[in-house]
């Protein structure tokens, strides 16, 4: 049986998640933190609310004392790193939050993990998943190769500069105190219980409504 913190859980991909997990993974304990910033809402997560595997706490990933009290009241041995400001405008007219939630609160996690399961009675089996973004990579050209997992990073806004600085702090602490760590970078994911700012929703929502269809630059950005 695994036991899981997972931050931003009240978030989209984050609830998405955890409803999958418990589904697949009953016999799991999950522990699902958020903040409840704007884009985070306790309702995603209402179909789980009155399972006993599952508990719901609020408060944010910047706060040690939190983060370590819930690794060490439910022997927590998965991380899944969800949690993040993850809106390109709004890092661009207010970075501060963005260096704050996903540099600090990264590294502070990262700091609770190593004293919990590298320090005194070592646990091996532990994974800390980081969820990132192909943002970090840059721009990707018409004529350009995909990006892989080898490809330099050149983030171009404060939002993908924050999440590129929490990739290297999660590959640092790998190499340097051994953590187990794995990170996934995605890009434009879209589905159920989606913030409307998001570009999936927003088009469909635009068309819906006849509005116009936003389009930054000349509209050849490629994916």
């Amino acid at each position: 049986m695994k036991k899981l913190l997972v931050t931003g859980a009240a978030g989209f991909i984050g609830s998405n998640f955890v409803r999958y997990w418990s589904a697949n993974n009953p016999d799991d304990r999950i522990v699902a933190l958020d903040a409840l910033t704007y884009a985070g809402n306790r309702k995603n997560l209402t179909t789980l609310l009155n399972n006993s595997q599952f508990s719901f706490v609020k408060g944010d990933i910047c706060d040690l004392a939190l983060v370590e009290s819930l690794l060490d009241e439910h022997e927590i041995d998965t991380v899944v790193h969800f949690a993040a400001e993850s809106h390109v405008d709004r890092s661009i007219s207010g970075p501060d939050a963005f260096v704050h939630t996903n540099i600090v609160g990264t590294h502070t996690l990262l700091k609770a993990v190593r004293k919990h399961w590298l320090e005194g009675t070592r646990n091996d089996k532990h994974l800390f998943h980081h969820i990132s973004t192909d943002e970090v990579y840059g721009t990707l050209t018409a004529d350009g190769p995909a990006f892989t997992e080898t490809t330099p990073f050149a983030p171009n806004s404060p939002y993908a500069a924050s999440k590129a600085s929490s990739d290297h702090l999660v590959r640092a602490y790998h190499n340097t105190y051994g953590l187990n760590t794995t990170t996934t970078n995605c890009s434009n994911n879209y589905g159920p219980y989606q913030f409307p700012e998001k570009l999936i929703p927003l088009m469909i929502a635009n068309c819906i409504d006849e509005k116009p269809l936003p389009v930054y630059g000349e509209g050849l950005n490629v994916r």
